[in-house]
């Protein structure tokens, strides 16, 4: 009975993830390509000499996945469907890159499914599959360093273990800024478990491999405020801790259903903290989030977001699957609740999505259209040009005046709370509104209107 009881199982979670990759796949477009997802593109179009200078003025992120992307560029035509495919194809490589390193877990064949699903079904690396930024190739990389770190710990697997350790730190590292937590955890778990030797490798390899990272952006230190181009988050509050189990398994979802998931998840955390066998996946999974809470405190940066704890789902997904491990059902359901909230926090819309392609279609004619940040006029520009149409989009520092040649205003009221309606402050200096559109809600919403 137990033998057809494991079989159905299995059964059910190869077919939730072959449903799961039809359906991220066949959404891809769900959604525009947003401001950050076309600076990539913007970054990644030029010769590697200007992709180092723009990476380098932004600060916010190394530039290794500006290079895969610009890799990618040499064999594909920027359409929106071919750049999504590309965060895609990563995501697929986590998966895998999850499913081997649940057999270094450990982790019976059935398990290892169940970590792959639950990491396949996740909000934030569901999102990460469809989006042109850094995010799935870095949740890719922790994979295989933790598979790689956990080799090591067993004594078993590839002989080259500790060489896949030390470039998945690397190309983490050059990927983004939040897997030094995951790197710094990793040395961690190797000293205690008397890796010394390796620990020290680990660090010393990764650190040098940054350094010409390092020197690039303290020689550009004068250009600007470094920590103002990181602070994009959010600042941690004792709320955010409370909630961060449910926040990375199940954002997006109810807030009554984050509060349900983040109190099983702190329960498994607890409770995986005294088992030896898990503690490495408790250390991996908190690094991030008390990584950016430290570097809240100490450097007065607002990092808190959930994107950057994308490395934290794979160590959380191998803690639900030997969590699942039981013969109780109360754990089988609670494993169950977490699955489907999380899946339903990764289908529920992202309000703060923008519909770019219709609003560019709209206003997509001889007049200028004016917009005062980057955030509005890039997929301006992007979508007349996929379309086939010349848009001038000029942005412009002040409000349209007197003398101001007329054209359409795009505006985020987000950005302008306390000052008066467009329209009116458009009559306000004489012009005269002809037209306007609306769409979406809240810090969603975005207003365009034609004046004379």
């Amino acid at each position: 009975m137990k033998r057809h009881v494991h079989r159905l199982l299995s059964i059910l979670g190869w077919g939730l993830l072959v449903a799961l990759i039809a359906w991220r796949a066949s959404t891809l477009l769900r959604y525009d390509l947003w401001y950050d997802e076309l600076y990539s593109l913007y970054t990644a179009s030029g010769d590697l000499g200007q992709l180092w200078q723009a990476a380098v003025q932004d600060r916010v992120h190394p530039p290794l996945f500006y290079l895969t992307l610009w890799a990618w560029l040499q064999a594909i035509e920027p359409t929106p469907t071919l750049l999504r495919l590309l965060p895609f194809a990563t995501w697929l490589g986590l998966l895998v890159a999850t499913w081997w390193a649940a057999g270094a877990a450990g982790l019976v064949r059935r398990r290892r499914l169940l970590a792959v699903v639950l990491v396949a079904g996740n909000p934030i690396v569901w999102d990460a599959a469809a989006e042109v930024r850094g995010y799935a190739l870095l949740a890719a990389l922790v994979a295989a360093l933790t598979g790689a770190l956990l080799h090591l710990l067993r004594l078993t697997g590839p002989r080259h273990a500790r060489a896949i350790l030390i470039g998945a730190a690397v190309a983490a590292t050059w990927v983004h800024y939040f897997a030094w937590p995951t790197v710094a955890a990793a040395m961690a778990i190797l000293w205690w478990h008397d890796r010394r030797r390796d620990a020290a490798w680990l660090g010393v390899i990764t650190v040098a491999a940054a350094l010409p990272w390092g020197w690039a952006l303290w020689a550009s230190r004068a250009e600007g405020a470094f920590a103002q181009q990181l602070a994009w988050g959010t600042a941690p509050g004792w709320q955010g801790w409370a909630l961060l189990p449910g926040s990375v398994l199940a954002g997006r979802a109810p807030m009554l259903a984050q509060v349900g998931v983040a109190a099983l998840g702190w329960t498994m955390l607890l409770l995986a903290a005294r088992t030896r066998e898990q503690r490495p996946f408790v250390a991996l999974a908190v690094a991030p989030p008390l990584a950016a809470l430290i570097g809240s405190m100490v450097l007065g940066l607002t990092i808190w977001d959930m994107r950057y704890f994308i490395g934290a789902t794979v160590p959380l997904a191998f803690l639900l699957a030997w969590w699942s491990d039981s013969d109780r059902p109360a754990v089988w359901v609670a494993v169950t609740a977490i699955f489907v909230l999380g899946a339903w926090g990764a289908l529920s819309p992202a309000t703060w999505r923008i519909p770019w392609r219709a609003i560019t279609a709209a206003v997509s004619g001889d007049e200028p259209v004016y917009a005062f940040d980057g955030f509005a006029a890039l997929p301006l520009r992007y979508y007349a040009l996929t379309a086939g149409r010349a848009v001038d989009v000029p942005e412009i520092k002040a409000w349209p005046d007197a003398a101001t040649p007329p054209g359409w205003l795009v505006v985020r009221p987000i950005m302008f709370p306390d000052t008066p309606h467009a329209g009116d402050r458009l009559r306000a200096v004489g012009r005269t509104v002809v037209d306007s559109l609306v769409s979406g809600d809240g810090s969603n919403r975005v207003e365009a209107w034609r004046f004379r």
